[in-house]
């Protein structure tokens, strides 16, 4: 990457090593070098002899940072020692009870620089909680692309109104910032990174080579015959199928049976029930090779929600055995752990396993997959816009294939988030 002939991102390192801003907001779109800059920092701090940390506002973002900086991340909750919420509701899910920091300001951080990725899905409560937690002269470092989706918050406004700006938005409007101009991914040839700069600016993406675009009425009867030329690409978590719901023609519960059926077509190992929360009515069966996603931050067994895996095997007692990619776990049908007030809980983790051949964008966020396959249809018109497109296709390193009726492909393209 052209660092040093970039003013951009000389900008941006030269402001984030400078001492004289606690915040420090970078951003810009896929390509623009903010993971490169993100190693600069860290290293000048860590060369000068301050106490930095990396972040990312979920498991599987710290984990892809992570590798991709080769520097050991945590997720936010992690760093601010969050507590276990109450047992949840049986009908609802919600936690009965209250979770909170234990890095607060009467405890604040022994960091002194944070860097954290993918600001622009941490959500205002956990931006509080964060910047309370900071130390006397603790540094703040924000990276983020903020025309991927906005973090999912809890508000009440006027009718017409638009939501109020997220967190990051308000930091590069508040605090020092640079929005990175030139992409580099697309100069080595992404067909991918050409095409997102297209949905940013409302023109329509081309078909070329790693850019296929295939404009139907039948969307799940097109992508299916991808699936049966191979199953196993789907399997793997290089690859993977992403629409913006979970109900509906192309929603990841139709889409996942329909998956499994055709990838576990010939397995005659002993399908395994696992069981569901009470307010879930869905039932899970899963066999040996079936992709899965984890549904919740488990610190027990250090799992974090949006985590994908194979499922390896069963073992005698319950156990689902899943490879997560860069280590397996064996997951049991009982975890117990004593709770900050003092009372022992008893769960059952398998709860949290879904099937994984197709996931919202939103569990996506975080994530790269060599290929993506990214799904719109009239059913879920109304959460078609710029940044669930362009955040779908850019989860994508090197191919995407878009499937889409022509109506939900120009509303998608055409159609700006609320959140301003």
């Amino acid at each position: 990457m052209q660092l040093k002939e970039d003013i951009y991102q000389k900008r941006a390192i030269h402001l984030a090593c400078g001492t004289e801003n606690r915040i420090v907001g970078i951003t810009g779109q896929a390509g623009t070098g903010k993971t490169t800059i993100m190693k600069e920092v860290f290293s000048a701090f860590t060369g000068s002899g301050w106490n930095v940390v990396l972040a990312a506002p979920t498991g599987k973002a710290a984990k892809r940072i992570s590798e991709a900086t080769d520097i050991p991340a945590l997720t936010i909750h992690r760093l601010l020692e969050f507590t276990h919420p109450g047992d949840p509701d049986e009908k609802t899910g919600k936690a009965i009870g209250h979770s909170f920091p234990r890095r607060d300001p009467q405890r604040p951080l022994d960091q002194n620089v944070i860097l954290v990725d993918e600001y622009s899905m941490v959500n205002e409560k956990i931006n509080r909680n964060l910047i309370d937690a900071m130390s006397s002269g603790c540094l703040l470092r924000l990276f983020g692309d903020t025309n991927q989706l906005p973090p999912i918050e809890e508000f009440s406004v006027g009718r017409g109104s638009a939501p109020p700006l997220s967190p990051f938005k308000t930091h590069l409007k508040k605090f020092p910032s640079v929005t990175l101009q030139n992409i580099y991914r697309q100069g080595e040839g992404s067909d991918v990174v050409k095409n997102a700069h297209r949905i940013l600016h409302r023109m329509c993406p081309q078909p070329l080579p790693d850019f296929v675009i295939r404009l139907t009425n039948n969307q799940a009867d097109t992508l299916l015959p991808y699936v049966e030329r191979d199953p196993e690409a789907f399997r793997s978590l290089d690859n993977q199928i992403i629409t913006p719901t979970h109900r509906g023609p192309i929603g990841t519960r139709k889409l996942n049976l329909s998956i499994q059926a055709i990838v576990q077509s010939g397995n005659y190992s002993e399908g395994r029930t696992m069981p569901r929360n009470k307010w879930d009515k869905h039932d899970l069966t899963l066999y040996t090779g079936d992709k899965i996603l984890w549904t919740k931050n488990d610190y027990n067994l250090g799992i974090f929600n949006g985590e994908t895996g194979i499922v390896l095997e069963f073992e005698q007692y319950g156990q689902v055995v899943v490879d997560f990619g860069d280590r397996v776990v064996s997951i049991p049908p009982l975890v117990s752990y004593e709770r900050a007030d003092g009372i022992t809980i008893h769960y059952d983790p398998r709860v949290n396993l879904q099937l994984a051949y197709a996931i919202t964008t939103h569990a996506s966020q975080g994530s790269e997959y060599e290929s993506v396959y990214y799904l719109m249809d009239t059913y879920a018109y109304m959460l078609q816009d710029q940044a669930n497109f362009y955040t779908g296709v850019t989860r994508a390193r090197k191919k995407a294939c878009v499937i889409s009726d022509t109506k939900s492909f120009q509303k998608a393209v055409t159609t700006q988030p609320r959140v301003l």
